[in-house]
């Protein structure tokens, strides 16, 4: 099949037109790498190897595009590249394992970031973190490896207490109030947290507040 036309199309990409009215839209790198002219003649297997080369050079830059804004897990990854139009598979997988590669994509590393924000930034218990994090893609062993440090019962202890000084203050004024026990109880549950630690954290947040009731005059 003769090439009848290479032109600029959009941005780096040139526009081909063979002979038969079909176009083909590919990089500049990879026309020049292909050293393809005008009047050439490409054979279907040819053709079918250009497409493919720009299936996973388009396949690549949208993952790069996503990961410079924001990081994602293998699946993450996976599900949003094969989310685009005309994506094909061979070609995401090509682009997916290139990325890790080259250290784009690192499920222990996103799995760590992941942590820092659940934890140490929402404040969630271990259990929810979890959850969210294979809500996102990463595999249990990635999950219970970088959860591991959290998993202290002093660590988290401290962390609840702060919790309770800090957002529901107000719903424990008296050890005898159910009500307001219960409340504060379901709001940490759906934060991660265990009854264990909750009722702990309880019974040391009313005996922070005995302490600084007696520190007062």
């Amino acid at each position: 099949m003769k090439i009848e036309r290479i032109a600029p199309y959009k941005g780096k990409l040139f526009e081909i037109a063979l002979e038969n009215g079909e176009k083909l839209w590919l990089h500049g790198d990879l026309v020049q790498r292909e050293c393809l002219h005008e009047g050439d003649v490409l054979d279907a297997q040819r053709i079918a190897e250009l497409k493919q080369q720009a299936a996973e050079r388009r396949a690549y830059e949208y993952g790069l595009y996503l990961l410079e804004r924001r990081g994602y897990s293998y699946r993450e990854l996976y599900d949003k590249l094969m989310s685009a139009k005309n994506a094909q598979e061979d070609a995401v997988l090509t682009a997916l394992e290139k990325l890790t590669r080259y250290g784009f994509l690192n499920d222990g590393r996103y799995a760590e970031q992941l942590a820092r924000h659940f934890v140490e930034g929402k404040k969630y218990g271990i259990r929810r973190a979890a959850y969210e994090m294979k809500h996102r893609g990463l595999s249990e062993e990635d999950v219970e490896e970088v959860l591991a440090p959290y998993d202290d019962a002093q660590r988290i202890s401290e962390q609840l207490l702060e919790i309770l000084q800090k957002k529901y203050a107000r719903y424990l004024t008296d050890p005898e109030d159910r009500k307001g026990t219960e409340k504060v109880t379901a709001a940490l549950v759906r934060r991660g947290y265990t009854y264990q630690q909750i009722r702990f954290a309880i019974e040391d947040y009313y005996a922070w507040l005995e302490d600084a009731a007696a520190a007062d005059p």
